[in-house]
Formats: C-alpha cells, sequence, structure tokens
C-alpha cells in the first residue's frame, strides 16, 4: 500500500491533537483572568503563550490602535492618493469605484464611496458581473468611467495584480487608486497609488487586514492627511462594513486590531440606527441574541455575497450594487423611505416556489430568472450551489482517486463561476485536502477555477509555481482572460488570492498542462502536511457543559482565523438517533447528521442534541464498525442552537457542534 492511499482511506489523514499545556501556566492564567482552567488553557493554547501582558494585549486590545493609521503603506503611495484626490475636488470630477463583488470588496467599495462623497466627489461605482467577468479591474468598467468623463477610478479589494487592465486605463488618460490585500504579483501594475500594506519592507498589523478594513483606514489616513476631522458617522459605518469584510474573508484573529474591527464593528452593526443596515438586520436575523461574528459568517454575510456570485444586471439580477445601495442608506425618515424602496427590490419580485425549482432542474437558465430580492437571491444561490455538487458528485467519482490524489480536482461545464468557490470549500472540507473546480461555458475558450487549501498547505505558492514554470518555458503567463474593447481583444491578467482562497482562468488548452504541473508540485509537499489537525483544547466531563461556561467563551470573542473557538473531547459517549439531511435543494447530495449524545451513565441531565456537518458518511462509517454496546468519543464545539429565538435560555438549547466521531477507546 502507497504512502497516500495508507494516509488518505478510511479518514486516516485525520488527526486529534491535544493541546500540551502546563498545569501551573493554566493555573497561573486562570486565576489572573477569573476564569475556568479550560478557558485559560484555550488561551495559551490560541495566544502560544503564557505572557500575561501578551494575553490582555490580544484578549482587551488598546482602543487607540482604531484610529491610528501611521506606516499603512509607504508614504509615497499615500502621498500621490491624496494629491490625486485634491486635484479631484478642485476640478469636480466624477470618479469610479470598481469593487470586487464579495462581502469584502462591497464593504471596501461602500466605505470608499461615502468617504469620497464626504469630501465632496461625485462618485459612483460599479461590480464585474462574476458569472462572466470574474473578479478584478475591468476593461468595461473602464470604458464606463471615460464614457461619463471620469478620469479617476479607484478599486476595493481588488487590482494588485491587474498590470494590463491599469495599463489600458492609463492609456485613455484615467488615473488609478488601488485599495488591496491580496498577494502582490511579480510586477506591480503602474498604478498613480497602491494602498497595499504588503509594499511595506516589514510586516506590520496592516498585513493580516481585509480589503474593506484596508479601504476604511484608507479613507481615515486621507481625511488626516488633508487634516480633517473624520467624522463619527463616517467611522461608526467604517468599523461596520470593515467588521462585515473580515468576517467573510476570515482574516487573522489574532491581530488586535483584527479582533477590535471585529468586536467593535458587530455591536455598531447590531446597535446602530443607520436605516440600510436595519433592513439587513432584519431580512438576516430572526432575534438579537445570535448578533455574534460567528453566526453573521452563517446569516449575514452569504446574502452580501449572494448578489455578487450570481447578479447580472443583463439579467435584471441585483448585482452586489444593490448591497453597497442599502448600506450607503443612513438616519432619518428620508433614508427609511429609501430603504423601504430597496427593500422590496430584495424581498418583493418573486419567490423561488417548488414549482420553479423543479422547473429549473429542466435547465440551467431558468435558475436565472426566479428572483431579483437579495434574500431570493441567496436562496437562488443556495439551489445554484447545490446542484453543481448534484453534479459533483457523479464527477468526484469519475475524475478523482479519493485513496491517492494529494489535490481534488473536479472539471465541470456551465457551472456559475460566480458560486464555485462555495462548492469548492466544501469539497475541502468533505475530503480534508486541498480541493480545485474547474468550469467553462459553452461557446467559451477560457476555464474559470477556484482553489481552497487546507490550514498547512499554501495552495497560492503551489499554483503560482505552476504559472511561473509555464511562463519560463512558453514566455507568456498561464493565467489570463480575453477580453474584447472597442472590437479588439485584450489580454489581462487572471490570478490572485491567498494561501487558502484563490481563483484564476486559463485557455482550455492548457488544462492538461495545469494539472500535470499541480499533481508534480503537489507531490514535493510532504506528507504530513497533508494531516488534517483538529486542535483539541482538553477534554470536558458532561456537568461542565452549561450555560454559564458558553457564556463566559463568548467573554473573549471573536473567534476565527487562528483564534479558533475552542473544541472539546468527550469520550465513551452514547450516540442515538443519526438523521441525515442536507440543502433543502438537493436530492441525492445529503452529507450532514443530527443526533442525540447521551453520557453513557445513563443521566438524563446530561444529553445534548447534536449536528455534524459533513460528517454522514464518517457517521456512518463508525456506526457500521461498532458493536451493540460501543461508546464514542467525540470532539466539538458548544453552542446555543442557532434557532433558539428567546433570551431565556435553558440547558436544552445547548447545542454540540460534531467535527469528528470515533469508536470508544475504553
Amino acid at each position: 500500500m502507497s504512502e497516500s492511499i495508507a494516509l488518505f482511506e478510511n479518514f486516516n489523514n485525520q488527526r486529534w491533537s491535544f493541546s500540551k499545556v502546563n498545569h501551573d501556566d493554566v493555573s497561573n492564567v486562570s486565576k489572573t483572568f477569573d476564569i475556568h482552567p479550560l478557558i485559560a488553557k484555550m488561551l495559551i493554547h490560541n495566544l502560544e503563550s503564557v505572557d500575561i501582558d501578551y494575553i490582555a494585549s490580544i484578549i482587551k486590545p488598546e482602543n487607540k490602535l482604531q484610529y491610528d493609521v501611521d506606516d499603512l503603506v509607504p508614504s509615497e503611495q499615500l502621498e500621490n492618493a491624496v494629491k490625486r484626490i485634491r486635484q479631484a475636488q478642485i476640478n469636480s470630477e466624477i470618479v469610479y469605484v470598481n469593487g470586487d463583488p464579495d462581502a469584502d470588496g462591497i464593504g471596501g467599495t461602500a466605505i470608499l464611496v461615502a468617504g469620497l462623497r464626504q469630501l465632496g466627489l461625485e462618485t459612483k461605482y460599479i461590480f464585474p458581473i462574476r458569472p462572466t467577468e470574474g473578479h478584478g479591474l475591468q476593461i468595461r468598467i473602464i470604458e464606463a468611467a471615460r464614457d461619463d468623463g471620469s478620469t479617476l477610478i479607484f478599486t476595493a479589494d481588488c487590482g494588485t495584480k491587474d498590470v494590463a487592465a491599469v495599463e489600458y486605463a492609463n492609456s485613455l488618460g484615467i488615473d488609478v487608486i488601488i485599495t488591496d490585500h491580496h498577494i502582490l504579483g511579480h510586477k506591480l501594475p503602474n498604478a498613480l497609488a497602491i494602498i497595499n500594506p504588503y509594499l511595506n519592507e516589514t510586516k506590520n498589523l496592516y498585513h493580516d487586514l481585509a480589503g474593506s478594513s484596508i479601504s476604511f483606514k484608507f479613507m481615515q489616513a486621507v481625511f488626516k492627511h488633508m487634516k480633517k476631522d473624520f467624522p463619527e458617522f463616517l467611522y461608526e459605518f467604517g468599523m461596520i462594513v470593515s467588521a462585515l469584510g473580515s468576517i467573510s474573508d476570515r482574516v487573522s484573529l489574532l491581530n488586535p486590531l483584527n479582533r477590535l474591527i471585529v468586536s467593535d464593528g458587530v455591536k455598531f452593526y447590531r446597535d446602530t440606527d443607520r436605516e440600510g443596515v436595519k433592513v439587513l438586520r432584519k431580512l438576516s436575523e430572526g432575534h438579537h441574541l445570535m448578533i455574534k461574528p460567528r453566526h453573521l459568517s452563517r446569516t449575514v454575510v452569504p446574502r452580501l455575497n449572494a448578489p455578487g456570485r450570481i447578479g447580472n444586471p443583463e439579467q435584471n439580477i441585483p448585482d452586489a450594487g444593490v448591497v453597497v445601495d442599502l448600506l450607503l442608506l443612513g438616519r432619518g425618515k428620508r433614508n427609511a423611505k429609501k430603504a423601504e424602496v430597496v427593500q422590496k427590490i430584495f424581498k418583493s419580485v418573486l419567490s423561488i416556489d417548488q414549482e420553479m425549482k423543479q422547473e429549473s432542474m429542466k435547465s440551467n437558465n431558468d435558475a436565472f430568472k426566479v428572483a431579483v430580492d437579495v434574500n431570493n437571491v441567496n436562496e437562488k444561490r443556495k439551489y445554484i450551489t447545490a446542484k453543481i455538487q448534484d453534479e459533483m458528485d457523479v464527477l468526484v467519482d469519475e475524475q478523482v482517486d479519493i485513496n491517492s490524489d494529494r489535490v481534488i480536482i473536479v472539471e465541470g461545464r456551465n457551472w456559475n463561476s460566480g458560486v464555485i468557490g462555495i462548492d469548492t470549500d466544501r469539497l475541502k472540507e468533505r475530503f480534508l485536502r486541498p480541493a480545485i473546480i474547474l468550469t467553462s461555458q459553452s461557446g467559451s475558450e477560457y476555464v474559470r477555477g477556484s482553489c481552497r487549501s487546507i490550514p498547512r498547505i499554501n495552495m497560492y505558492n503551489v499554483i503560482d509555481n505552476v504559472d511561473q514554470s509555464y511562463q519560463k518555458e512558453f514566455n507568456k503567463p498561464l493565467f489570463c482572460n480575453e477580453v474584447e474593447s472597442l472590437g479588439e481583444k485584450k489580454m489581462v491578467s487572471a490570478f490572485g488570492g491567498h494561501a487558502q482562497a484563490c481563483g484564476f482562468t486559463l485557455h482550455r488548452d492548457n488544462i492538461s498542462y495545469f494539472k500535470e504541473n499541480i499533481e508534480k508540485e503537489m507531490l514535493d509537499i510532504p506528507m504530513e502536511s497533508f494531516e488534517y489537525h483538529y486542535d483539541i483544547i482538553d477534554k470536558i466531563s458532561f456537568s461542565d457543559i452549561n450555560l454559564d461556561f458558553i457564556k463566559k467563551i463568548d467573554e473573549f470573542s471573536p473567534y476565527g482565523q487562528k483564534y479558533a473557538f475552542p473544541i472539546f473531547y468527550l469520550e465513551s459517549c452514547l450516540i442515538r438517533g443519526g438523521k441525515v439531511f442536507g440543502n433543502k435543494y438537493q436530492e441525492s447530495v445529503k452529507n450532514h447528521v443530527r443526533f442525540q449524545v447521551e453520557n453513557a451513565l445513563g443521566s438524563e441531565d446530561y444529553s445534548f442534541s447534536s449536528v455534524g456537518f459533513n460528517l454522514w458518511e464518517k457517521y456512518c462509517f463508525v456506526k457500521e464498525n461498532s458493536v451493540e454496546d460501543s461508546t464514542f468519543d467525540l470532539i466539538f464545539t458548544i453552542e446555543i442552537d442557532p434557532k433558539v429565538k428567546t433570551t431565556k435560555l435553558k440547558h436544552s438549547h445547548i447545542r454540540l457542534n460534531v467535527l469528528d466521531i470515533r469508536l470508544g477507546q475504553s
């Protein structure tokens, strides 16, 4: 049996790693902060430190960080941008914002528009049509700006690698100011200014910020440079959209500035009386209880993302611009009336009823004719991703060797490229290794790709290495896309992202080269990097799982990337039931499971409802290998069931979010 097969078969690449922390250190942190030893151990584990001052600086960051903008980018970049903005003010210019069509780009666009308008500039915003154009600075948007007499474009959460597009803008006499947080390419675009912290020679707090936060900090820096007070309403708004962008983009929450942005931004989101945000709250949340960062990632963020993923104004489907329309609505009766109008766009046009869904099964195109409002667009997005996943199950069997392939690569046809990132993420979670989805559209020679990776493997570097090898061999980039302008075809670069998430476009003739060389690159990665580690804080008793314990965990939020929500371990449990479920639009793919977890000692007080997302296959595996009196060991996070609508919580409202399950060892 090969090394790869031994690792991947029967879930062998799943590792339960228990935190190893000195007992005396746990005791010291526990006493200092007056917290349960398990929470003290969680802090030491997440922060990889026992230094009390350092722990305090992360869990209670200094508020002044929110106002500091020094060293955001090299000074000449900021000075160039401010000088150009002043020129635009003097000349009463129209400026455009080209935003990335996801929650982070939407947030960045919104704060740029609000800030530039506050400075007196007429500011318009347009987004790429993601299903057909993808991401980045678009030729279409550059030409729209030119036709409107604009000579200044800002980008939000994109632009760092758009060398050709910036060159085209320059050729038309249009200046480009980039605000972005993505990794720099091997060649920088010739933009008037690049507001990207990766330009700094030494890493600082800004390197880990979301794109929306970079746009927010940029506006703060512009006001400071102009010696203008930054308005309170603009600060509140910037914090709200930056928090939502940060949650969506899963930025590092070991970064104290990100922690402030997320924690305070979520509070502003919860309490603001801005009419647009109030509508968003109403659409996304049934109650105040669940307005917490990790819940917003399940409720608000998908709704922010949905229009950008599948929106297309040419087909009367609202794109990300509708979300910005909503977010920009401030306080007051006039804005309240406007919010009602926008809310109707969100809610009232068409619902996705069962008959339409059944009709949609016959034609992909029907799925694009279902709704015009954001809430229904999100439902439609769920349907489209579910349909892709149905087809993908068949293709995985045909195209992938699950026992040996180090990267899951699935190639489909006519899938909506705006939503494949969601399905790529699901593939990665299901098989616990890097995943890539490729999709081509009828009539197009180009293929779009989405990649998601596991924590220990930097897939951006892997794909970049393939691109560099191709360029050395053929003297042209592997990743590019063809766009038409004034009857001429232009090639633009088409690769960007982060270590764990990136996207690209390539010509269909290069698919074989891409696959072969990705697989070669993956062979150079040590096998231990493919081990999917669950970092477990410690064993917990049934009696310790209570409402007070959950409340104390929440006091040390926000949780997320690099500051993980604590995973605990229960041994020798009984599991009852086992009901499979899936997305309501999926007929064949059901990956999730609900069941009851009980204390093997038989105490009725210690029974918890549980859910295992993407755990159905593993659940069946352990059940099939068990006997009548078997017990089971679980690892899980603890939460209040999101369906609970009351603030008067009970023990029965506690839910275990089970991540993995094994036959009991005792």
